[in-house]
């Protein structure tokens, strides 16, 4: 319910990864069959039979593409990365968080998503992009920010004044070809966080499959810092920590996509029997 409202979650484990073994995959195929299957598809090509109803196409894992990684474009997610994702979910999509699936059971559910795609039998994930201490926000760190925005390529897509309507906007399309629109900074919700340091990660390592490319080698440290701080700045993102990492909104809101993810994980409450 926090999450449906704007709340933002760490989705961090709060023990360790169990071993990687072939029965932790295979109790991740029953999970994934019962709970994923129906937006994803059976093979993982994000073509379940709730797939046409989605606004935001559901991800194919085939194709070892992911959008929410800590390592460096083009490179494969960590373990822990698909863990967080899985369980704070992806705000402004369908993808809700799995909180009250166990632990061992997001953690199988990785061991399963690693087997869809061949990339991780013949590659690794990197070692995660560092995030330092963020820098103070001041007004000369916000200035130095605006500017570094206005005469990026961050305007071509996002809009002078982070609407989501820049020149570009229109012709937008994901990997797969489906029409993609860019963030507005001013009030939808982040597909990290909105918090700067989700902002400073997303410019150094892009995400993949979409427009957003990574600003890793363009950007000095200090100039992600400085366009992290005034993307921060351009919206209400006011948020009260709560006890577990999570941060509520000072305002509450919907998003329909997210509304129709909670329904449809309703509806279909798994083998378990339990709800979301």
């Amino acid at each position: 319910a926090a999450w449906l409202d704007g709340a933002e979650l760490s989705g961090a484990p709060t023990q360790p990864a169990p071993p990687a073994t072939e029965a932790l995959a295979a109790r991740g195929a029953e999970v994934y069959a019962s709970r994923c299957a129906g937006c994803h598809g059976a093979r993982g090509d994000g073509k379940g039979p709730h797939a046409p109803s989605l606004g935001v196409a559901p991800r194919d894992f085939t194709t070892g593409v992911y959008l929410l990684r800590s390592t460096a474009t083009r490179s494969l997610p960590t373990d822990d990365d698909l863990f967080r994702t899985i369980s704070r979910g992806v705000h402004g999509t369908s993808m809700i968080p799995w909180v009250a699936l166990p632990e061992p059971d997001r953690w199988a559910l990785v061991a399963h998503l690693k087997t869809l795609s061949l990339d991780f039998a013949e590659d690794e994930a990197p070692a995660p992009e560092p995030v330092p201490d963020p820098p103070a926000v001041t007004p000369e760190l916000l200035a130095a920010g605006r500017a570094l925005f206005e005469k990026s390529a961050c305007v071509g897509c996002h809009g002078p004044e982070g609407h989501g309507d820049g020149a570009a906007a229109a012709e937008l399309r994901d990997a797969s070809g489906h029409p993609i629109t860019p963030r507005d900074f001013t009030g939808t919700r982040f597909r990290r966080g909105g918090d700067v340091r989700a902002i400073y990660l997303t410019l150094r390592t892009g995400l993949d499959g979409t427009p957003m490319g990574s600003y890793a080698k363009l950007l000095t440290p200090a100039d992600t810092w400085a366009i992290a701080a005034y993307v921060e700045s351009l919206g209400p993102r006011a948020h009260v920590p709560a006890p577990g990492g999570t941060l509520c909104p000072a305002t509450a809101s919907t998003d329909p996509e997210e509304q129709l993810g909670a329904r449809l994980a309703a509806a279909n409450p798994g083998a378990d029997g339990q709800g979301p």
